[in-house]
C-alpha cells in the first residue's frame, strides 16, 4: 500500500510543478472524456436493449387486450352497433404510439451505428471545448466549494508526501513560540490556509513542538504543522511564531 501512495505522490510532485489552470484542465479533461466515453459505448447499447425489452413487454401485454376488444368489437356489431367506442380508440391509440416510439429507438441507435465515426468525432470535439469553458470559468470566477475541494486535495496529498519523507529522515525536534508582538496568541487552524477552521489559540507563553511538516498556500504563507503541550495538533503560519 505504500509503494502505491508513493507512485502517487511522485506523480502528483511532476505535477505540482505545472500552472493551476493547466492541471484544472488536465483533470476536466479525464473527467469529462470518461464520461464522454460511457455515454457514446454504453449507454446506447444499454439503451437500445431497454427499447427491445419494453417493446417485447408491449407485445406480450397489448396481444391479450387487443383480441378481447376484437371480440368485444365483433359482439357489438353482431348486435347492430357499427361505431367504435372512443375509449376502444384511445387504448388503440396509446399501443400504437408506444410501439412507434421504441421502434424509433432502435432505428435511431442503428443508425449511430452506420454514424459511428463521426458521432466520436464531434463529442471529442465538443467535450474539449466544454473543458476549455470550465476552466476558464473556474480561473475567473473561483466559488467557494471548488477553492476548498482543490486545496484540501493538494494539501492532503502534500502532507502525506512530507510525512512519508520525514518518517524516513527522522529529523531533529524543533519547538516555536508565539513572536512577542501578539499579545492576544495566535491560531492553530485545521489545515495550511486562513480559510480553514480554528483548532486551537496558542498563548504567547506557551510552546509548540514542530511536527517536521511544511505547507505553503496558494498567497505564498508558509504554514508549519505542530503540536501543543495538551495534544492538540494543527497548521500555524510561520510569520507569527518564532524557534524557541
Amino acid at each position: 500500500m505504500e509503494s502505491i501512495l508513493n507512485q502517487l505522490f511522485w506523480f502528483w510532485s511532476l505535477l505540482s510543478v505545472l500552472p493551476e489552470w493547466l492541471r484544472i484542465f488536465l483533470a476536466l479533461f479525464l473527467l469529462i472524456h470518461f464520461l464522454r466515453l460511457f455515454m457514446v459505448y454504453i449507454i446506447p447499447p444499454f439503451f437500445t436493449l431497454v427499447c427491445r425489452l419494453l417493446r417485447k413487454m408491449l407485445y406480450l401485454i397489448s396481444y391479450p387486450i387487443m383480441k378481447l376488444l376484437a371480440s368485444m368489437q365483433r359482439r357489438r356489431r353482431e348486435a347492430g352497433e357499427a361505431g367504435i367506442p372512443v375509449w376502444m380508440e384511445i387504448v388503440e391509440g396509446m399501443f400504437s404510439l408506444f410501439e412507434k416510439f421504441f421502434n424509433k429507438m432502435i432505428e435511431l441507435f442503428k443508425k449511430r451505428k452506420r454514424n459511428k465515426n463521426r458521432i466520436k468525432r464531434w463529442t471529442f470535439y465538443s467535450a474539449t471545448a466544454l473543458v476549455i469553458l470550465l476552466t476558464a470559468a473556474i480561473m475567473n470566477n473561483p466559488n467557494e466549494w471548488y477553492t476548498q475541494k482543490w486545496k484540501k486535495a493538494e494539501v492532503w496529498l502534500n502532507q502525506e508526501q512530507v510525512h512519508i519523507q520525514a518518517s524516513k529522515a527522522s529529523p531533529v525536534q524543533k519547538e516555536f513560540i508565539l513572536n512577542k508582538i501578539y499579545k492576544d496568541g495566535g491560531n492553530i487552524r485545521e489545515a495550511p490556509e486562513l480559510t480553514s477552521p480554528r483548532l486551537y489559540t496558542i498563548t504567547n507563553k506557551e510552546t509548540m513542538q514542530f511536527l517536521n511538516e511544511e505547507q505553503v498556500d496558494s498567497k505564498g504563507i508558509k504554514w508549519l504543522k505542530v503540536q501543543t503541550p495538551s495534544g492538540v495538533e494543527g497548521w500555524i503560519s510561520s510569520l507569527i511564531v518564532t524557534e524557541k
